[in-house]
């Protein structure tokens, strides 16, 4: 489900999902390619006589995308996203509400022609999220490890390479053939903190690498609650209230899960 949850916030599913009915749109977003709350949408829909709308990310998380209309000729503008687990598959349940303007004449609109484009552009949206889902689920998977203490996160600074020193990030790594996640987030914690965690949840979404991996954060214990982690591999560890979280210099892959792990600690 998670990985369906990436591919609803990707701006190619933003984008390329409503090219082909003609609709321009484009993420106004200025780094991360997942939308994050507060990444605005603008679109142009000739189809439906509407000059231009804008839309902003309110909610993105592992099982739910919101949008909200800020900006067009509709008095309201609603899209929500719903995600479940079905018999081993993921439900996706899309929805879009709004208001037309102009009393009878603008609910005629919506019957003769408002209607038909939205059913067209959800169904194409589906197909885009559908493929770009399956075009990532074989992929290598990379655990990231959200360790939570007394309402704080511990983050990690890179000391190498060279292009990431000084960045922030979770610890983690790469999922070893023949190990389960969970492991994974077990020895990569011990080798790069020197400590013994238990493993949870998740947090978020997965995050497509530029590398051809997956990051999937889990959610995670001290095994000692008195044990201390040191920066073994890294820079320096740092624990780190909700507040503090938005002013680290992450990395990209770390960035775009910031608003979860502050609802994490929340």
């Amino acid at each position: 489900m998670t990985t369906v949850g990436a591919a609803l916030r990707h701006t190619r599913t933003a984008e390329d999902g409503l090219r082909a009915l003609g609709i321009q749109g484009r993420a106004l977003t200025p780094t991360a390619e997942l939308l994050v709350p507060g990444d605005d949408l603008a679109f142009r829909v000739r189809k439906a006589g509407l000059a231009r709308l804008r839309t902003r990310i309110v909610r993105a998380d592992a099982g739910r995308l919101e949008s909200v209309l800020i900006a067009g000729p509709l008095s309201e503008l609603r899209h929500e996203s719903v995600l479940a687990e079905a018999g081993g598959h993921t439900l996706l349940t899309d929805s879009l509400r709004w208001t037309t303007p102009f009393g009878p004449l603008g609910r005629l609109a919506d019957v003769v022609l408002g209607r038909r484009v939205v059913l067209a552009v959800l169904a194409s949206r589906l197909r885009a999220v559908g493929e770009l889902a399956e075009e990532w689920a074989g992929r290598p998977v990379v655990v990231g490890t959200a360790i939570t203490r007394g309402g704080r996160l511990l983050v990690q600074q890179r000391h190498f390479p060279a292009r990431d020193a000084g960045k922030w990030e979770l610890p983690g790594g790469r999922v070893e053939a023949g190990e389960s996640e969970q492991d994974a987030v077990i020895r990569e914690c011990k080798e790069e903190l020197g400590v013994d965690v238990v493993p949870g949840g998740r947090v978020g979404t997965d995050v497509p690498l530029h590398n051809g991996m997956l990051l999937r954060v889990h959610t995670a214990e001290l095994a000692d609650p008195e044990a201390e982690p040191t920066a073994v591999e890294h820079r320096a560890v740092h624990w780190a209230p909700a507040a503090e979280l938005g002013a680290f210099d992450w990395l990209e892959a770390d960035r775009v899960l910031v608003h979860s792990l502050r609802d994490l600690l929340a």
